[in-house]
């Protein structure tokens, strides 16, 4: 099979599959997977779809919801160190909002080194996470509220209710991405609204970015970067988002 066809093939299938793995795609087009990953970097080129960790998705589904599996794998290491970084504002007693973002969800890996927290999340898997931890370190509370499947978290109405009953020292939070601009946004209007309450009920705001996120504008606005008060990054921030009260490395 010629190259054009083989990418017209890759293409083909994940308009009907949104994302596949490497080793999917090369069954499917009866080549090899050194073949199939010179093809997707082809195609990333010309924008036409997105490397996800092990396979592909279409560019025109980047700002729609991707599965929670792939955005945990996307650049686990750089989210891993983000995280720890950011673990470092955390203080025994305090109460924290921690949303249902793959980057937050690493914030678990710390929390045990920490007594009498509270923990606010709309993920699952962090509050089946913090509920092995023991309640001498942490009390954890789900926000309850429409489920999410693909995300793995909670949202809609009743569970910014059950924010609503909270005030909190410190918010966890990432999204899709930050322009230069400094607008954060994300492709989720579920998620979007429940983070904006969140904000509105905590002392401290912690936007988490990986440089990744950075020049990247989705659908719907969460806030601008003044209502942050860090940002946590695994790299220096672009010189048009710098800011010495915001940027925390």
């Amino acid at each position: 099979m010629i190259q054009y066809q083989r990418h017209k093939e890759i293409l083909d299938l994940l308009e009907i599959h949104r994302t596949l793995s490497i080793r999917r795609l090369a069954r499917e087009l009866f080549t090899s997977e050194s073949t199939v990953r010179r093809d997707l970097t082809s195609l990333e080129q010309l924008g036409l779809i997105r490397r996800v960790y092990g396979g592909a998705v279409l560019a025109k589904y980047t700002n729609t919801d991707m599965p929670a599996f792939h955005r945990e794998q996307e650049n686990s290491e750089k989210k891993a160190l983000i995280a720890a970084r950011a673990a470092t504002l955390i203080r025994d007693g305090m109460a924290l909002f921690i949303d249902a973002s793959t980057t937050a969800s690493h914030l678990a890996d710390h929390l045990g080194n920490y007594k009498d927290l509270t923990v606010v999340t709309n993920s699952l898997p962090l509050t089946e996470k913090l509920g092995e931890l023991g309640r001498d370190h942490v009390r954890v509370f789900c926000t309850g509220g429409q489920f999410l499947p693909r995300n793995r978290a909670f949202a809609g109405a009743s569970a910014i209710r059950t924010v609503e009953q909270f005030r909190a020292d410190l918010f966890f939070f990432s999204s899709c991405g930050i322009s230069l601009e400094g607008e954060i946004s994300d492709f989720s209007e579920e998620e979007t609204e429940l983070r904006r309450a969140m904000l509105h009920r905590a002392a401290t705001r912690v936007f988490l970015a990986d440089d990744s996120k950075f020049g990247h504008s989705f659908l719907f606005r969460v806030c601008g970067r003044e209502d942050c008060d860090y940002i946590v990054s695994n790299q220096p921030l672009p010189a048009s988002l710098s800011s010495a009260q915001l940027q925390k490395t």
